[in-house]
């Protein structure tokens, strides 16, 4: 076969530009308009991460809590995907924090999860913690961008040495209404689009952990 001097020195330049592009990595995936990502999963959890104890703050918040038991039950159907991985049940949990006077408090600190972990002779914790817009805040609110984001975190720690193994943090912000105003911000819409809002977060999140766990 027969090539022109053009194509010749064209040849080895796309193969050049195929090594490199192997190489690079990929490019991160535009935000969905209203779930935004803000860090990735740091990378797949290891396997020997095969007892896990689900831990998430105190709230007298029904829909927080609410949205906590969804991801705790979102942990358990990774066993699915990795048939070694043991959950502790939230019986057990209640027993051990009975038994030692143990108290997690509005935000679970890292150093409480570790305590925690070894008193359940588990190898990892997974910490869940969600924010989303105060009453204070959405009263203040003259649009939707004044609110601030829900932010739904997610983080596994090693008990032993103390090493994050996955942390992921998704933000969803709430959707522009048409009858959104003032009198508006803490009204029944509101509250509609802000659990469609963390009911965003909550999905990513769900993925963003099954992935992790492939």
């Amino acid at each position: 076969m027969v090539r022109s001097p053009a194509l010749a020195g064209l040849f080895p330049g796309m193969i050049l530009s195929a090594l490199i592009g192997c190489h690079l990595p990929t490019p991160p995936a535009a935000p969905v308009s209203a779930t935004d990502r803000l860090l990735p999963p740091s990378f797949t959890v290891p396997l020997d991460v095969q007892r896990l104890a689900v831990l998430y703050p105190k709230t007298s918040n029904r829909e927080l809590m609410d949205a906590y038991i969804r991801l705790e039950g979102a942990a358990f159907q990774l066993k699915a995907q990795r048939p070694s991985l043991r959950i502790i049940e939230r019986f057990h949990l209640a027993t051990v924090l009975d038994e030692q006077r143990f108290q997690l408090g509005g935000a679970v600190s890292e150093e409480s999860a570790i305590r925690l972990g070894r008193l359940l002779g588990v190898d990892s914790v997974l910490i869940y913690r969600i924010e989303g817009p105060t009453l204070r805040e959405r009263l203040w609110a003259r649009h939707h961008e004044d609110l601030p984001p829900y932010t739904v975190t997610s983080k596994i720690i090693r008990v032993e040495s103390a090493e994050v193994v996955f942390h992921n943090v998704v933000t969803a912000r709430v959707e522009q209404s048409d009858g959104w105003s003032v009198a508006s911000a803490d009204s029944q819409d509101f509250q509609r689009l802000g659990r469609a809002a963390l009911e965003r977060g909550i999905a990513e999140t769900v993925a963003n952990l099954r992935l992790a766990f492939q």
